[in-house]
């Protein structure tokens, strides 16, 4: 379809790809499939903006593009050329901790006020809403009591998903001192949920500390994260009843018992299992540093299948 618009304006009057410091001089519109284009403005006239407002989406340059900016927040952030703005504030005001929730959607937000007004309904509290694009951004929520609960979070997304139609995934960081290192922290939370969106699977509501493992797995060399499941694992395969007994049992805190529910065995399969698979590999499952070194192994298993 936008080969067609490219045909019909020229190469030179299209881009598909918005550039920060030319974008307000383009008329931009999203096809069905969310194919984003846009036509100069001297290359198009009224009627034919009309006529392209009827077929595709016609988006608010300004409100899509235009990164938000709140007391130095986004610059402090994504540009580090601020200072923390916590530090201007009241000691008395400042919360007890802050917490990043990082946002992505799979569709440009057409209008950004229908999301944030449905987030902070969410909420009821004091939360600050950064963009950083047209579908990505970060909101701050502020805690002087308990951070908003995983449940209520994966209501939400539900909620966005049904009334906005929009397939957002949420990434949530982890509690911070409001006067510390709060760009260093979001600068890696932004890069584990980079490599967690790869990842995620059905997954919308993402925790730190549990992609955590994906962000630390990326920095392996790619020989040797193809090579350490078969000498941990002694070619194992995922398919293996075995081994797929003993991740259940390593995602159960090493614990027979809550494995065998979880699997639908008999306790004693259970165990039988797990002694088979330290015959096989020679390594004791009930210390914590073999059992984590094959979960990272069986993790490492399943990135290489997925690939």
């Amino acid at each position: 379809m936008i080969e067609k618009i490219i045909n019909i304006f020229g190469t030179n009057s299209v881009s598909v790809i918005p550039d920060e410091n030319t974008y307000l001089d383009y008329t931009w519109f999203l096809t069905d499939h969310q194919e984003l284009f846009g036509i100069k403005n001297e290359s198009i006239q009224d009627e034919q903006k009309k006529l392209l407002s009827g077929i595709f989406t016609a988006l608010d340059t300004e409100a899509l593009f235009i990164p938000t900016i709140n007391n130095g927040w986004f610059d402090y952030l994504f540009n580090d050329n601020e200072k923390n703005p916590f530090t201007d504030e009241n000691e008395v005001k400042l919360p007890s901790s802050v917490r990043f929730i990082h946002f992505n959607s799979k569709q440009f937000f057409s209008n950004k006020a229908e999301f944030e007004e449905a987030i902070l309904a969410f909420f009821h509290k004091e939360i600050i809403i950064i963009w950083s694009s047209a579908r990505e951004g970060v909101i701050i929520e502020k805690i002087n009591d308990q951070p908003i609960m995983q449940s209520y979070l994966e209501h939400m997304q539900e909620t966005i998903a049904a009334d906005l139609y929009h397939d957002v995934t949420f990434f949530v960081g982890k509690c911070y001192a409001p006067l510390s290192e709060l760009q260093q922290a979001f600068e890696i939370e932004q890069q584990c949920f980079k490599k967690a969106l790869k990842f995620k699977k059905h997954k919308s509501v993402l925790w730190f500390s549990k992609e955590m493992l994906h962000y630390f797995m990326s920095f392996i060399p790619e020989d040797l994260r193809n090579v350490l499941p078969n000498i941990l694992l002694n070619d194992m395969t995922l398919n293996d009843q075995t081994l797929s007994t003993v991740k259940i049992y390593l995602q159960h805190n090493m614990n027979v018992t809550a494995t065998a529910k979880k699997a639908f065995l008999h306790r004693n399969t259970v165990q039988y299992r797990l002694d088979k698979f330290s015959e096989q590999t020679g390594i004791d499952l009930k210390h914590f540093e073999d059992g984590l070194v094959i979960f990272l192994a069986i993790q490492l298993l399943e990135l290489r299948e997925m690939s």
